[in-house]
């Protein structure tokens, strides 16, 4: 590589540097990391099958295994309204419905990928309450002892009628919905 073509990648950077600063809102952008527990890819059917256990089957317990992570990215397009997408890495798919048929000794992983947009109905510096709808697709993995393999793919969503953020720039938040994110989620959130 030329040192010449260098420096002209170099200038080109910092004459752009200062124009991308400008280019977006500051405050405007919201990262955030959580933890859901009771995830479901297959969100429809999910809600489907508990009902139909829950109106002809004993009640049977669920378990928590373990957490969906999810990662996401949102932009406040006005003062009520953001709009972005998350990722959501499920270790334990489905594990936490009760199985009407026996035990069940597959193992499955899934990633979610989905839009999001969140309405905000209460909104203060330190303190917001909103709803947040989702609608994306999986992928989900599935093994059988190491010697079967079986792929899934399809649509999910999420509704989060009850949200929670406390923080300015650097907050918590909890969500009680339904969906490929869970029915209790939390986390942290950070704005830029």
């Amino acid at each position: 590589m030329k040192f010449s073509l260098l420096k002209i990648a170099f200038m080109l950077a910092l004459i752009c540097m200062p124009a991308g600063v400008r280019a977006q809102d500051k405050g405007k952008s919201e990262l955030s990391f959580g933890a859901g527990m009771m995830a479901s890819e297959n969100a429809a059917s999910d809600a489907g099958t508990l009902w139909i256990s829950a109106i002809f089957n004993q009640p049977k317990d669920v378990r928590i295994v373990s957490a969906a992570w999810s990662v996401a990215y949102k932009y406040h397009v006005s003062e009520r309204l953001a709009i972005g997408g998350t990722t959501v890495y499920n270790p334990v798919s489905d594990r936490w419905i009760p199985d009407m048929f026996g035990s069940d000794r597959w193992k499955r992983r899934s990633l979610t990928t989905a839009g999001e947009a969140t309405l905000y109905w209460v909104k203060s510096r330190d303190f917001q309450f909103y709803g947040t709808a989702g609608v994306g697709f999986f992928v989900k993995r599935s093994s059988f002892y190491d010697t079967q393999f079986e792929t899934d793919l399809g649509g999910t969503f999420q509704v989060s009628p009850v949200g929670l953020r406390i923080g300015n720039k650097v907050g918590v938040f909890m969500e009680l919905g339904f969906g490929y994110r869970g029915v209790f989620n939390g986390g942290l959130s950070w704005r830029f």
